[in-house]
């Protein structure tokens, strides 16, 4: 059995987030965000990430108020990434509600 090389899963990552596979576009959002196996953009990584969001997939939610939250691709807004740790958190992510506590926006 012969393993697919990292160039194939970074094909396969990005042919799955092009046909709208939610879970495929955040993992290629935090390969931009981090540099990792192509060039780091932040520009790239926030576009991915809030497609992935947008589809509901509650770890993209979350991981879309972290980057606006740091400022990933963007202004940081504690405003709208409190939002959507809320929405998160609504649907059971427990980072998010973490995170909601940390920014001392529980309610």
């Amino acid at each position: 059995m012969r393993f697919p090389t990292a160039e194939q899963r970074l094909t396969r990552l990005r042919e799955d987030a092009g046909r709208g596979e939610a879970r495929a576009q955040r993992l290629l959002a935090l390969r931009y965000q981090r540099g990792r196996g192509v060039s780091r953009d932040e520009i790239l990584a926030l576009r991915w990430m809030r497609r992935a969001a947008e589809q509901g997939f509650v770890l993209a939610v979350r991981g879309l108020g972290e980057f606006l939250e740091q400022g990933v691709g963007c202004e940081p807004d504690l405003g709208a990434a409190a939002s959507l740790y809320r929405l998160a958190g609504a649907h059971g992510d427990p980072v998010a509600r973490q995170h909601l506590k940390r920014l001392g926006r529980e309610r």
